[in-house]
């Protein structure tokens, strides 16, 4: 029989470990890694290389080099891949909802200013001054919705 899609199969987006890369991110971790790997492949056994004490090398000194190069680069693309599809994406994301955050509290501020200003306002002319505070308005205006 088919599976009938539930909201908890919408919730799965929940890491267990730092390797645990969702379905949907593996296409960016792959990508990432494929490319770190490749360049710092590259550029290492470039180095390794031109570096050599007796130039120049023959084809199977240059295959051990690149191969031991590659070895090594995968190990540190590994992380450095995690860190391109996940780290840097959390952390811009973290920063933009911190932003986004301080700016709902800076209107919520300007909000309550001018409520006391029009009290103040009222209080020194001698009025009544019956509005609600902009917390109560922002309840009322979702009530009368």
């Amino acid at each position: 029989m088919g599976r009938v899609a539930t909201r908890d199969d919408q919730q799965q987006d929940v890491h267990i470990s730092a390797f645990d890369v969702l379905v949907h991110r593996s296409g960016k971790f792959l990508t990432a890694f494929y490319t770190c790997w490749a360049a710092l492949t590259g550029l290492l056994s470039y180095a390794r290389i031109v570096t050599a004490q007796s130039p120049p090398l023959a084809w199977p000194e240059i295959a051990i080099i690149v191969i031991v190069a590659a070895a090594v680069c995968a190990a540190i693309s590994i992380p450095l891949a995690f860190a391109f599809s996940e780290g840097i994406p959390m952390v811009i994301a973290k920063l933009w909802l911190d932003r986004a955050r301080q700016e709902g509290r800076q209107e919520t501020q300007r909000a309550w200013e001018a409520w006391n200003e029009r009290r103040l306002a009222a209080e020194r002319d001698g009025r009544p001054f019956t509005e609600p505070p902009p917390s109560r308005n922002g309840a009322a205006k979702k009530d009368d919705s």
